[in-house]
């Protein structure tokens, strides 16, 4: 989990810095757009986070800049923090209701799935970036290896 807000925080800033037409950026013509993808990374954080504490998650928007690409990394280390608070309760099966109705799950699955949810995600912007010539993302810079260069810094 500290790996997850670590990536997360990274990828924002390294989306910041390129230019804004980046993030409508796709990789295939039906696909969503670097900021649509940027933005669901950020509402998946919400969802988990509601399946595990019951948070209501908020309306976001598509960020269109750079203040909004950094507005949304705010509010997506806070929901982070959330989640890696998460890690310190047991593994129990909780419970909560999707558009399906009633579901459970345990606390660990749930959690690997959010850190599973932001890594395809990385690689879908990666993909768009690097197809509408951008670059800027190389998924490297992201992996266990360049965490732990960083954490030991």
């Amino acid at each position: 989990m500290r790996h997850l807000a670590w990536s997360d925080a990274l990828l924002f800033d390294d989306l910041a810095r390129l230019p804004a037409q980046a993030l409508e950026a796709r990789y295939a013509p039906d696909a969503w757009t670097v900021g649509h993808l940027a933005m669901h990374i950020v509402g998946g954080a919400e969802w988990y986070l509601y399946c595990l504490s019951g948070t209501p998650w908020t309306d976001l928007e598509i960020p269109a800049s750079e203040s909004d690409l950094r507005a949304l990394a705010a509010h997506l280390a806070d929901l982070d923090a959330l989640l890696l608070e998460q890690t310190s309760l047991p593994d129990e099966v909780v419970e909560f209701v999707d558009e399906d109705g009633p579901k459970s799950a345990r606390r660990s699955t749930i959690l690997a799935q959010a850190c599973l949810h932001a890594t395809e995600h990385r690689a879908q912007i990666a993909c768009a970036l690097e197809v509408a010539g951008f670059g800027g993302v190389t998924l490297d810079d992201y992996d266990f290896w360049a965490f732990e260069r960083h954490d030991k810094g």
